[in-house]
């Protein structure tokens, strides 16, 4: 057996093991684990080819809807606020936040 995290950033295949087992998603696999859908997918491999197993993990190979696909852009560069939409806010392009979420809102603080 393969020792946690020879192969691959916080490959640890006891807790992998665990979670598929619970019936995990691969969204609450990812992000109990703190690694991508392409880890996840390696991690995957690595465990089956050590168990000489397959193991199933629901929404691993799911195409994002048309819904996902619009908002992805700002996973990967955050929100973009428009200067129309600062105009009146005193607030100018460039300006740093931080997010606080609290509950049903978020609400950002210029930092």
């Amino acid at each position: 057996m393969k020792s946690k995290g020879s192969y691959s950033h916080n490959y640890d295949p006891e807790r992998l093991r665990q979670l598929i087992q619970d019936g995990r998603t691969a969204k609450e696999i990812m992000r109990e684990l703190k690694i991508s859908k392409y880890s996840l997918y390696e991690h995957l491999l690595m465990l089956e080819d050590e168990d000489r197993k397959l193991y199933t993990i629901e929404g691993l190979f799911e195409i994002p809807g048309e819904e996902e696909r619009k908002w992805m852009k700002y996973k990967k560069n955050g929100v973009i606020f428009s200067e129309r939409m600062l105009e009146f806010t005193g607030f100018k392009p460039g300006d740093a936040f931080e997010m606080v979420v609290e509950e049903d809102r978020v609400i950002l603080k210029k930092i």
